[in-house]
């Protein structure tokens, strides 16, 4: 038989072992960046730029109106009828077959405006309307005016002529009615277009609504409709400004 050779004996386990060198890690490869494009691009550039320009200004503009706006805002001007005059008001059937009535009426308003701001408010257009029982029967085109810092104005509304209102129960109930109390309720609106500046800035196109409800005496039957003694009243009127 074959004779094994000896086996040479194991070393102990914990004799370190050392393998083959790791190889040190490559750095990693990042391509370069592609060169800058420099053909073209420069009216849109320019456009660009000129669009940021643009609006900077808008929004700086903006806030300087607003925070001007905000210091300098208009506090709503104070309005009162000081005195009208009602010489003549019948309410009688209208010709035709319309059905409607005929209102005959004489009126005469004085309006008087406070400015309380800093300010002057300039009315570039005005017109006077007047109603009775919702029906409007009376127009007056006013002339325009001024009205100065922290001062007043007077502007006369007058209304004369005969106008058709709505022939139904309710105004010719509330005519009676009144007719015997011996007042008249009327309503006198002043429409208004106007604009003032604040500082550097003007505005325009700004809208107002006077609206005085006046008690007015009831002319005296045939007296003189051309009469034009004036009552005093001292209403304070309503201003949507």
């Amino acid at each position: 038989m074959a004779a094994y050779e000896k086996q040479q004996p194991q070393p102990p386990l914990n004799v370190g072992y050392y393998g083959p060198p790791i190889p040190p890690p490559q750095p990693a490869y990042y391509p370069p960046p592609p060169a800058p494009h420099r053909g073209g691009g420069g009216p849109r550039r320019l456009l660009c730029f000129l669009f940021k320009l643009v609006a900077l200004a808008v929004i700086v503009l903006g806030a300087a109106t607003l925070v001007l706006w905000l210091i300098f805002r208009p506090d709503t001007p104070k309005a009162y009828a000081d005195s009208a005059a009602l010489s003549r008001f019948e309410l009688g059937a209208g010709a035709g077959s319309g059905g409607g009535d005929l209102l005959q009426y004489n009126l005469t308003v004085a309006i008087r405006l406070r400015n309380p701001n800093r300010f002057g408010i300039r009315y570039e257009y005005a017109e006077a309307q007047a109603f009775y029982d919702g029906e409007r029967f009376g127009f007056d085109p006013l002339q325009p005016f001024y009205l100065g810092r922290k001062s007043d104005a007077r502007i006369t509304a007058a209304f004369s002529g005969s106008a058709a209102v709505d022939g139904d129960d309710d105004v010719r109930r509330t005519y009676r009615r009144e007719n015997g109390e011996g007042f008249y309720y009327i309503k006198v609106r002043v429409y208004s277009d106007l604009s003032f500046r604040v500082r550097v800035f003007r505005v325009h196109d700004y809208k107002s609504k006077i609206t005085c409800v006046l008690r007015l005496p009831a002319p005296t039957a045939g007296g003189n409709a051309n009469a034009t003694a004036m009552t005093t009243l001292g209403t304070r009127c309503d201003v949507d400004f």
